[in-house]
């Protein structure tokens, strides 16, 4: 079967890119012709523009991002050369990307194509405006008729109007089936009078095995080492991180959010997608305030906790509900935690998958 992916394939973003990955090489390893349909309107595009970082309201402003830039300019561009590599190297996408305008017309034909996952169904804004849901995440600009589902589909923090609501509906119907990557996402498409299937995240479709075989034989780092890994700026979880570091007399290995102006020794800012799963693969504890480094942490079964805010807690929440260890995400730091026993968590996370490609086959 010839199917087209419509996912957040090109986003400087370590789980977008090894979600789009896993996605790709499960169906393929299934037999199929799996490809990206290779949207990425100039509006996302411009989010990881350089000259978007000394923007300002004010000449002060601008001067000052300016030198912010400046002192980071060379972390900043190792790191998107990494993200461009694996880009070019596990995704098989060239330089210039097919369709660049917003609700762009799909031209190609396709037996099957599948939207997710990530955060493709988020309200998209851009620094200018406001565009709304995008319909071509919802499959309404094919040219060609092509069976459509949704696989993990996330809309990050569900906020929506009356219209939005309205536009949903429309878009839905669409769908042959539809699978959400969180719990709350369901609810929310109940209300719109859908039914759908909550599925695991695309990077669990793979084995530790599998991942592994993309990683060098050699540890990320020679001495045994706790890693804190950044998506979301949160102060509580660095905190509590240094706190294990130091308790344990272990190096602290930082993958922070956002590359600072100065350079901190523990912070490895320029690595790139498969460098985090190696990262994580290789540490005794790991503390992360992202969706990705806890389904990650899953993967390579090790000891972890979540720590963020409650606004975007949903995705985190539902895996960790799929495995009874819930008591591993936490708001604040955790004044004594369980280890996780992997002989019986195993199980249930195998469950979860099986049940997630049954639903795919």
């Amino acid at each position: 079967m010839k199917i087209g992916i419509l996912t957040y394939h090109r986003a400087h973003n370590y789980g977008a890119m090894l979600q789009a990955y896993a996605l790709r090489t499960y169906l393929q390893h299934q037999g199929h012709q799996a490809e990206f349909i290779d949207y990425w309107p100039t509006g996302h595009a411009n989010e990881y523009r350089w000259l978007r970082k000394i923007q300002g309201d004010s000449l002060a402003q601008r001067m000052v991002n300016a030198l912010a830039f400046c002192l980071t300019g060379i972390r900043r561009w190792l790191r998107i050369k990494r993200f461009e590599f694996f880009r070019k190297t596990y995704l098989g996408l060239p330089d210039e990307v097919r369709y660049t305008q917003y609700g762009s017309r799909i031209e190609e034909k396709y037996d099957c194509v599948i939207v997710g996952s990530d955060q493709i169904w988020r309200n998209h804004r851009t620094t200018m405006e406001y565009l709304g849901f995008d319909p071509v995440y919802f499959c309404q600009t094919l040219s060609h008729p092509a069976r459509c589902i949704s696989y993990a589909a996330s809309m990050g923090v569900i906020r929506t109007t009356e219209e939005e609501d309205k536009r949903l509906r429309q878009y839905l119907a669409s769908f042959e089936m539809i699978t959400v990557r969180e719990a709350s996402l369901q609810q929310k498409l109940a209300t719109l009078g859908y039914g759908s299937k909550v599925v695991c995240d695309p990077t669990l479709l793979l084995s530790k095995d599998e991942w592994n075989s993309l990683l060098p034989s050699q540890r990320f780092n020679e001495k045994p080492y706790i890693l804190y890994y950044e998506m979301l700026p949160y102060e509580p979880a660095k905190h509590y991180a240094q706190k294990i570091a130091r308790e344990h007399s272990r190096e602290l290995i930082v993958i922070p959010a956002t590359i600072h102006t100065r350079w901190h020794k523990e912070e490895q800012v320029s690595i790139g997608p498969l460098d985090l799963i190696h990262a994580i693969r290789d540490a005794e504890f790991v503390i992360s305030t992202s969706f990705h480094g806890t389904a990650f942490s899953v993967i390579f079964e090790k000891q972890f906790v979540s720590m963020s805010a409650q606004t975007n807690s949903d995705r985190i929440l539902t895996l960790l509900g799929q495995l009874q260890i819930q008591d591993h995400y936490t708001t604040l730091e955790p004044e004594r935690l369980m280890p996780i026993d992997y002989s019986w968590t195993r199980a249930l996370k195998d469950a979860y998958v099986q049940q997630s490609k049954a639903l795919l086959k």
